[in-house]
Order: C-alpha cells, then sequence, then structure tokens
C-alpha cells in the first residue's frame, strides 16, 4: 500500500513536470515569434522608408516641388523682319500682361474676378464672362487683360496678397508697325491650338505661345520662334504666389532680312486702296520679290490686340475676303497670256518672220463659229509687233488655231505656269493649264480646236497667279533665266552669324535672238503706242502687256460684280530691266485704263521720279474698250 502511494505520488510529480516543461516551451515559442515579428516588422518599416526616402526621393522631391513651387513660362521674342532698305516691319514691343491660374484658385475664381474688376475698373459680368470664355478656349493660364497701363499695375501689386493666381508678366508682344501694308506677306500670329500644342510641345513650344499663321512668319517660323525661359516663384497653401526662386532667360529667334523695298510696298499698299487686286514686283536679276500687296487687307496686330465679336464676324465672313494673299490666287490671264502662245508660234515656225502679216476684219471664223476681236471695226493688216502692241485677237486667234494645244500646253508649263513658283507658301495656288487629257479626265469629252482659239488669247479654262505671269515677264527681262522667288535674303543668327540666301535659277528658257528682240521690241510698243500708253513714263523703258479678262459674257458685264479683272504684267528700267510688275484689279474693266497707270506710279516710286508727268495718252482708254485687250 505504501508503495502503491509512493508510484502515485511520483506519477503526479512526473505530470506536475512535464506540464511546466510544456508550459515553458509553448511560452518561449510565443515569445519567439511575437519576438520575430516585431524584427520583420522592423525591417519591412525600415525597408520601406529606405525606399520611401532614398529610392523614391527624387519622385517625391519633384511632387513637393510641384506643390510648393509654380513654373511659369517666359516667352521668347520673336526675330525682327527689317527690309532691303533697313526699316523694321515687324519687331516685338515690352508689355504688362495679366494672367489668372485657374489651377490656382479653384473654388475662388468668382472672388478672385470680383476683386479684379473692382482694381480695373471693369464690370464683373463682362470680366467674368471673358476668363471663362477664354478659359475654355486656351490651355493653361488665362491672360485677363494686356497691355496693362502703370496705375493697373501699380494697383494690383500691392494687392497681390489678397489675390491667388493673379501674376503680372512682362512680356515680348509681337508688333506690327505698317498694319494692312504688309498683311498678305508678313502673314500674322495668333495662339497656338490643343492639337497644334500636342503635334509642336516636344520642340519647346508651350500652351501660352503664339505661332505664325501665313506668309513669312509661317514660312519662317522655327527661325523667328526663339527658345522660351521658364521663371520658378513659390506658392502657399492657399495659392498665393511669392518669391522667385529661378529664372531662365528666354532666347530670341532670330532676325530676318527681307527683299523688299519698304517705299515700293507702300507706295503698292497707296496704290491698291479702296480696290481689289494685287501688286507683286520682282527683281529680274534674281528672282528676289520687291513688294508684295494684297487688297483688300487686315491689320496683322488685330490678331494679337483681340477682335470684337461684331470685327471678326465682319472680317470673317466679308464677301470680299480680305485674307486672300491674291497675288497667289489664280484668274483667267486675259491678253497677258499671249505671249506665251506667241512663243508658242515662233518656237514650232508658225511665226517665220516679222513681217508675217493678218488681215483683221473684227472678227475671225473657224466653221461656223465666229470669234471676235476687241476692235469691232477691226485692225486691218497686223503683223508680229503691232498685234502685240494693240493686242489684236484675230492675230492671235490665227494663231492659237495653227497649234496644238498640247503643244501650247507644254510651254505655258516650260515658262512656270500651272505649278507653284517655288516661293514654298502654302497659301499659293497653282493655276491651270488645260490641254486633252485633263478635259478628258474631268468632263469626259474630247479637246475642240475652238478651244485652242479661245486658249490663245488667254481666256477659257486658263488660271494663272499675278507671282507666275510676273516670273513669265521677269524672264523675258532677263533673256531666259526663271527664276525661283525668293523674300528672305539674309538670316542674322544669334551668334552674329550672317547666312546669305541665294538665288535659284529654276531653268534657263531658250529661244533664238531673234525672236528675243521680236518680243520685247512688240512690248516695248505696247507702251509707247499701244493698249498700254498709260504707263509711259518719258526718259524710261517700260515694256509690258495688258490684260482684260472676261468674268461673264458682254451682256453682264455693266455690274460692278461682274465686271472684268483688269491685268497690266510689265518690266521698266534704263538701260536694262530693273523692276518687273505684275498688277491684277479685280473687276477693274480694262488693263489699260485701270491697271496700267498703277504700273506707271509704281515706276515713278522705285526710280525716284518725283515731277508730275504729263499724261501721254489724249485718246482715252475707253476708246479701246474690249473684255480681251
Amino acid at each position: 500500500m505504501k508503495r502503491f502511494k509512493e508510484d502515485g505520488f511520483l506519477i503526479r510529480e512526473f505530470f506536475k513536470t512535464q506540464q511546466k516543461i510544456l508550459k515553458g516551451i509553448f511560452w518561449e515559442k510565443r515569445l519567439f515569434w511575437a519576438k520575430f515579428l516585431i524584427g520583420f516588422s522592423f525591417v519591412v518599416l525600415w525597408l520601406r522608408f529606405f525606399y520611401l526616402q532614398v529610392v523614391k526621393y527624387p519622385y517625391y522631391f519633384k511632387k513637393a516641388k510641384e506643390r510648393s513651387v509654380v513654373n511659369y513660362v517666359i516667352k521668347a521674342p520673336r526675330g525682327e523682319i527689317v527690309t532691303s532698305d533697313g526699316v523694321v516691319v515687324a519687331t516685338n514691343r515690352a508689355v504688362f500682361q495679366l494672367y489668372l491660374d485657374p489651377e490656382l484658385i479653384k473654388n475662388k475664381e468668382d472672388e478672385v474676378l470680383y476683386k479684379l474688376s473692382k482694381i480695373l475698373g471693369e464690370d464683373f459680368g463682362s470680366l467674368k464672362e471673358r476668363y471663362y470664355l477664354a478659359k475654355k478656349t486656351f490651355l493653361g493660364r488665362v491672360l485677363i487683360k494686356r497691355n496693362l497701363n502703370w496705375d493697373e499695375v501699380a494697383k494690383i501689386m500691392v494687392r497681390r496678397y489678397y489675390l491667388p493666381g493673379v501674376k503680372i508678366e512682362v512680356e515680348s508682344e509681337r508688333f506690327y508697325p505698317y498694319g494692312e501694308a504688309y498683311f498678305h506677306l508678313l502673314g500674322y500670329i495668333s495662339k497656338i491650338t490643343l492639337e497644334e500644342y500636342k503635334i509642336l510641345k516636344e520642340k519647346g513650344y508651350s500652351m501660352e505661345d503664339y505661332i505664325g499663321r501665313m506668309g513669312i512668319e509661317r514660312a519662317f517660323e522655327e527661325r523667328l520662334k526663339g527658345k522660351n525661359g521658364v521663371i520658378e516663384i513659390e506658392r502657399d497653401a492657399y495659392g498665393r504666389l511669392g518669391k522667385e526662386i529661378n529664372r531662365i532667360l528666354p532666347v530670341p529667334g532670330e532676325d530676318l532680312v527681307i527683299t523688299v523695298n519698304h517705299n515700293l510696298q507702300m507706295k503698292a499698299y497707296e496704290l491698291l486702296k479702296d480696290k481689289k487686286g494685287a501688286i507683286v514686283a520682282l527683281s529680274p536679276k534674281d528672282g528676289s520679290i520687291l513688294a508684295m500687296v494684297s487688297s483688300p487687307s487686315i491689320d496683322p496686330q488685330k490678331f494679337i490686340d483681340g477682335f470684337t465679336q461684331e470685327e471678326w464676324e465682319r472680317v470673317n465672313s466679308s464677301p470680299e475676303k480680305p485674307f486672300l494673299n491674291r497675288a497667289l490666287q489664280a484668274y483667267p490671264p486675259g491678253s497677258t497670256y499671249k505671249i506665251i502662245t506667241a512663243i508658242a508660234a515662233l518656237k514650232s515656225g508658225i511665226v517665220s518672220s516679222i513681217n508675217n502679216t493678218v488681215f483683221c476684219p473684227g472678227y475671225f471664223r473657224m466653221g461656223s463659229r465666229i470669234f471676235r476681236c476687241w476692235e469691232a471695226k477691226g485692225h486691218g493688216s497686223v503683223n508680229f509687233i503691232k498685234a502685240i502692241a494693240y493686242s489684236c485677237d484675230v492675230y492671235f486667234y490665227t494663231l492659237a488655231s495653227k497649234l496644238d494645244v498640247d503643244y501650247l500646253a507644254e510651254v505655258s508649263k516650260e515658262w512656270g505656269l500651272g505649278k507653284t513658283t517655288g516661293l514654298g507658301w502654302s497659301e499659293e495656288k497653282e493655276g491651270l493649264i488645260p490641254n486633252r487629257a485633263w478635259k478628258e479626265k474631268t468632263f469626259k469629252e474630247p479637246w475642240y480646236q475652238g478651244e485652242t482659239v479661245v486658249m490663245g488669247i488667254g481666256q477659257g479654262y486658263l488660271l494663272v497667279t499675278p507671282l507666275q505671269m510676273a516670273r513669265v515677264y521677269m524672264a523675258i527681262a532677263n533673256g531666259g533665266y526663271l527664276y525661283k522667288p525668293y523674300v528672305v535674303k539674309r538670316i542674322r543668327t544669334l551668334d552674329g552669324k550672317i547666312i546669305e540666301i541665294d538665288p535659284q535659277i529654276e531653268k534657263k528658257l531658250t529661244l533664238d535672238q531673234q525672236h528675243w528682240n521680236w518680243i520685247k521690241e512688240g512690248l516695248l510698243e505696247v507702251v509707247k503706242i499701244g493698249t498700254g500708253r498709260a504707263a509711259f513714263i518719258p526718259g524710261l523703258n517700260v515694256a509690258g502687256k495688258t490684260g482684260t479678262a472676261q468674268v461673264v459674257s458682254l451682256a453682264f458685264k455693266k455690274i460692278k460684280a461682274l465686271e472684268h479683272h483688269a491685268w497690266f504684267v510689265s518690266y521698266a528700267g534704263y538701260s536694262d530691266p530693273e523692276i518687273v510688275s505684275a498688277i491684277l484689279v479685280e473687276h477693274g474693266g480694262h488693263g489699260g485704263s485701270a491697271a496700267a497707270p498703277l504700273a506707271r506710279e509704281l515706276y515713278k516710286s522705285f526710280f525716284g521720279i518725283k515731277e508730275p508727268e504729263k499724261i501721254i495718252s489724249e485718246t482715252k482708254e475707253e476708246t479701246l474698250s474690249d473684255e480681251n485687250q
């Protein structure tokens, strides 16, 4: 019994000891895992801390900076444009611009706008309407008011603590001192669109940039643009702007020296005042553009200063189409094209002698059709020189009736018609030189020889630009050198280097020297005794060709809007030609009375002839009235 009790005691002690041991092991395991989890958590936290503070430091530094620092673009001044005689026709001026940043004043826009309206003395409703309209239209900051005066700047600056998101910038703004006179030549600039920004942002354009839209501003955008600068400004939690942290100055665009003669350009603009038309003048020595004016025009400054709603609707929907550069638009050439018909006849041997004559009774008969001369009573017997001088339709009907239209089209294209001139402007039209294939493709009809007869005097399907016709007569003036027209003669780079732009000869046209002489003699006679007498200047050799391009049939020509287009294409000089011009007056009537007198005034200005000249022609140009003169 005693033994049994001892054994029971030992068993109980054993189990007690075992429980103590197991309990100790259990707590040790729990403690171990607790320690492990705590240690692991510290390791994870440390790794996360390392990742955020070290690995992601640049990212969060940038984010923090974005919250505390605002970057604004400093727009680069565009390069200046200077004429060959040293007149600055496109420059920049410093102006105070008032901006409002929508990102900094969310839910406070009306409050800030109300304060600004009181400071600027403007109606709150109209300011608010202008802001929200601009916010929808443009990207980035909104230009609230441009060209602030000193008083307005001072009032805003002393209150800027209460005007979050408001910033006054001194910016370079494009300035066109001669307004409408240079619109179609220089073009204009306007705010970049969202679609354009997406494409051009890689080239350094900002959401606030302006971009060239037409003319030189567009063609030389990359040269004129420059490189924008950046300004970094502190901002507090309320969106208020503080001190300037950093400033990277903009790099101005490159300056352009153009071939244009300023006095000639202004004279051409003056001559076309209150008319629709174009004047383009070239140098026959290298194809450089001496003047280019189209009328009606627009002041390019308005695209920067801004149009009122009424002004924009009036300009944009005007039947006068002031945006069109008429020097680069296509028109029927009228009798100015007869010189091409003459060249084709000379090259093909149809005209072999200057004394070959055609009798003009006032009409030309082909089969059952009758084609009338502008001189109803006829010119009588005319030779090559007299036909050009008096613009005899019957003579050129006769030549054209012997020519194949495809050959006439070939000669036309050889002389630069039917394609762009190489100027490189997007607004330039190709014109149209028809042939058999073109008519078959366009109308699904064959070509008739009667259409060649009409084409021979510059009517029918023919379309040419004033610049193209100026090139034709330039090649006659200089003996066959068909230059590509150009308008920029040198570029001034930022490091002071000068890049000269050399003239380019597209081709050298060939004719027998005798033929060159005949053509030039005929064109001189046009001004001495013929249809272009209104362009005559004593002591100066002026040679050219009038043209009156028929718009509709004669029955309707008394209606001004349907009146014929008046042309005069010519060149002038003393011993050698120094200037070529093409003048077009839309619905002006007759070339001899509407366009030739303008050429006379243009040449007087170019050559510095100041004395008033005696009117040469006592016979009024109305006596030369016909659509093909």
